[in-house]
């Protein structure tokens, strides 16, 4: 499957692959927790979502390091204020500004 691959395409087919089964745990210990009657494995279940939760963070930041493409979209997105569609809507209006004003020639 991934013969002929390079060393970092195939560090981050793993990366991807464990983020999804993180991502999964989280899901699966999340909704464990929600239906559980007994409060301590209740609690049992929100620890090791939790832990997942730590491990997707962790997988994301290696990610971001270690992919251009993947680092410049988690730094536009992650942590902004305003709202994300309109965060995404900003940036195609200023491509659009962008690949307007270089297809203009000198105005002398």
């Amino acid at each position: 499957m991934l013969k002929g691959l390079s060393e970092s395409a195939i560090d981050l087919n793993f990366a991807i692959e464990s983020l999804k089964e993180e991502i999964i745990a989280v899901n699966d210990y999340n909704q464990r927790a929600e239906i559980v009657s007994d409060p301590e494995l209740k609690e049992i279940l929100m620890h090791h979502r939790n832990e997942e939760m730590e491990h997707t963070a962790m997988l994301i930041e290696w990610i971001r390091r270690n992919n251009g493409t993947f680092g410049k979209e988690i730094q536009e997105y992650l942590f902004i204020k305003e709202g994300i569609v309109s965060k995404e809507e900003e940036n195609i209006h200023e491509e659009k500004i962008s690949s307007i004003s270089l297809n203009i020639g000198s105005l002398k």
